[in-house]
């Protein structure tokens, strides 16, 4: 059933498309959304290449710089250091505990840079919601626009080669490796923020309490106390000059009204303990932020719990009012009372809890009832399958949701809410799996194994398992993914899944094709076909008929590949699948132009473009567009090449205001040799 999947890169029971190529492309790149298929061995294009571009495209050079915040005051010593310290080539780091402004002194003194000192621009990326490594690899190269399917490491290695750019690296004591990412630097800047000493290289900069008068002087910032008022000293004294507690402190008491005098009162009687190689800062915290947090609204609590829930990153004001029964006033008065206590922070239209060690209160001691934990994690199943609707679109808003959704697995899985876990790990995969974010994918599934392994359910641990098979084949781990494909196997005959069965046979013969075991893979495949045609699984039919056609075009059997192909033309059509016909069609018309026959290529390429269109399927669109361009270009028709490498590019550019596109600045440069070629 369709339901006991999660990977939506399967279909259905797990029926694969994607990954090492079993359905290939013929362009300049592989298709996006809803038909995701791999890069072709031989692309068509390689002629345009023979041409010299006379506008090439501009480098790509990100500006990921954080806002600077004003707790970063009396820092000036701070800020000289890390200017003296922040060249190409150069590893920085700013140490100490929690609270003590390093996030907010580093975006200071980046902001501070003038551009020509990183002249290949600055990278952020903070591990407080994500301490993978991997992700932070993905970012890079997002940021750059390359598109990296396997071998991330090399390909991150490839990309910062010779470049000199600056990468900020915030809460480095969250990372799982540190140290195999700063080995792929090159020549880079790196700018480091954390709690652990360690974590630093040469140049280490121990951020320090504030002095008496500087501490001072924030406090009144924040609380708006008069400057001769005799309390301010004393609470300064026992906060100890740390900004966070200043901070904390202050919106308190500009938001109450409450005197200095009786906060000071209050606090003498409190065990606030004095920092000490980062040590109680989380519970110093805690004792202030019970004050605050006493002094909201009921309503003002739960919003806080449910960001406290979700990942230390923005929030969109929605899931929050869906938690106050859907009433958007209750939602603005929630959000605008924790703004004023300096517990939330205004980011554009979403909001930020304002420090992480106000994220890990609101998350221990503000922690959500299983009921609320349901609501808000039905309200994101429903959000995630709605955005991905719109494809594109959809992918752009859930880019901003995606840390939300994993933390939020992971607070299921917790509470042991098994079926929330399937159902968020099910509505967020398909977005995943397209946008090439694989390592959260391969999270939210081993999620989901964890859960239906303690709630002993034996089909859906067979349906992840495989589901990891075919995550780790697309990142090219292949032994990892066929161990994956042989435990789930026993399983799925086990409860009688024989439509998995069938998936995961066709797993294991994609690994043994890359392994160009080709009996073998042939095998595997007859298997599954027989038990598809054995409980008339039609669709599962036209899937493993079009793998065994790129089996044989793999072999160089292009007839045979072609047989395959129309008969799962067929099955395609007669089920009204769009999505495998469109693919069938692309593959079709890779053979057609590897025949030499470009006339017929076209022809089954522009029956696939108007599936794309169909399906509002716009990087599939674009990629087509590309594939006819370069048709046409063979075909000597250089104003329709033009024509469908520009809608391309075009196409392109507008996906990547949103998610970014891998193959526009290929797909700009083959449009420029397509116009030299025009003009002679």
């Amino acid at each position: 059933m369709k339901d006991c999947t999660i990977n939506q890169h399967v279909d259905g029971d797990g029926k694969t498309f994607s990954g090492s190529g079993d359905v290939q492309s013929n362009s300049f790149a592989s298709h996006g959304g809803p038909q995701n298929v791999a890069q072709g061995t031989n692309p068509i294009g390689c002629q345009i290449n023979n041409y010299n571009s006379q506008s090439p495209a501009p480098p790509i050079i990100p500006r990921q710089i954080p806002a600077p915040e004003p707790c970063v005051l009396y820092r000036d010593e701070e800020l000289v250091w890390l200017n003296e310290r922040l060249h190409p080539g150069k590893v920085a780091a700013v140490c100490g505990p929690g609270g003590m402004g390093k996030s907010a002194l580093a975006a200071q003194a980046v902001s501070k840079l003038e551009p020509a000192r990183f002249p290949d621009g600055i990278i952020f990326h903070s591990f407080y919601h994500q301490p993978k490594v991997e992700t932070a690899l993905q970012a890079i190269c997002q940021a750059f626009q390359v598109e990296a399917k396997v071998g991330l490491e090399s390909t991150v290695r490839q990309v910062l080669s010779g470049r000199q750019a600056l990468l900020i690296l915030d809460g480095t004591e969250q990372a799982d490796d540190l140290p195999a990412l700063l080995r792929l630097r090159g020549l880079c800047g790196v700018l480091i923020t954390s709690r652990k000493r360690t974590d630093a290289l040469a140049d280490r900069l121990d951020l320090k309490p504030l002095d008496e008068q500087p501490a001072a002087e924030v406090f009144r910032l924040y609380s708006g106390v008069a400057a001769d008022d005799p309390s301010v000293a004393g609470i300064c004294t026992l906060l100890g000059g740390w900004p966070v507690a200043l901070r904390i402190a202050g919106r308190y008491i500009s938001s109450t009204g409450e005197s200095a005098a009786d906060y000071l009162q209050w606090l003498e009687q409190e065990p606030f303990k004095e920092l000490a190689g980062g040590e109680h800062q989380e519970e110093n915290a805690a004792l202030l932020l019970r004050r605050s947090v006493d002094a909201v609204s009921d309503d003002a609590r739960l919003v806080l719990g449910v960001a406290g829930c979700l990942a230390f990153a923005p929030l969109a004001r929605e899931p929050l009012a869906a938690m106050l029964e859907d009433d958007a006033r209750r939602a603005r008065a929630a959000l605008g009372e924790l703004v004023n206590y300096g517990l939330l922070e205004r980011k554009a239209e979403r909001w930020q809890i304002s420090h992480a060690l106000i994220h890990a209160y609101a998350r221990t001691e503000l922690a959500l009832s299983t009921d609320a934990l349901e609501r808000l994690a039905g309200w994101y199943i429903a959000f995630c399958k709605a955005a991905c609707a719109e494809h594109a679109k959809g992918y752009a808003r859930l880019d901003s949701e995606r840390a939300h959704c994993l933390r939020l697995i992971e607070s299921c899985l917790a509470s042991k809410l098994w079926q929330k876990v399937k159902g968020l790990a099910g509505a967020i995969d398909i977005y995943l799996e397209r946008q090439g974010y694989w390592t959260e994918e391969l999270a939210a599934i081993e999620m989901c194994l964890t859960a239906a392994q303690q709630a002993e359910d034996r089909k859906d641990e067979g349906v992840c398992l495989n589901n990891l098979g075919y995550t780790c084949e697309k990142r090219g781990e292949y032994d990892k993914a066929l161990a994956y494909f042989k435990q789930s196997l026993p399983i799925r005959r086990e409860v009688g899944d024989r439509q998995g069965e069938a998936s995961t046979l066709d797993g294991i013969a994609i690994i043994y094709r890359i392994q160009r075991k080709y009996d073998l893979a042939l095998q595997q495949y007859q298997q599954s076909l027989s038990i598809e045609r054995e409980i008339d699984y039609r669709e599962g039919e036209g899937a493993t008929l079009i793998n065994i056609g790129f089996l044989y075009n793999a072999q160089g059997d292009n007839e045979t590949a072609l047989k395959y192909y129309h008969s799962a033309l067929a099955i395609t059509k007669e089920m009204g699948d769009k999505w495998r016909e469109g693919i069938t069609l692309n593959n079709i018309a890779r053979i057609y132009d590897a025949q030499g026959n470009p006339a017929k290529a076209l022809e089954y390429h522009e029956q696939d473009l108007a599936i794309c269109q169909q399906l509002g399927d716009r990087a599939g669109e674009a990629v087509t567009c590309g594939n006819i361009g370069v048709v046409c270009y063979n075909l000597g028709d250089l104003a329709k090449a033009e024509e469908h490498i520009s809608l391309a590019v075009q196409i392109a550019e507008q996906i990547a205001e949103q998610i970014g596109h891998p193959s526009l600045q290929q797909w700009r440069e083959g449009l420029a040799r397509v116009r030299a070629a025009r003009q002679g």
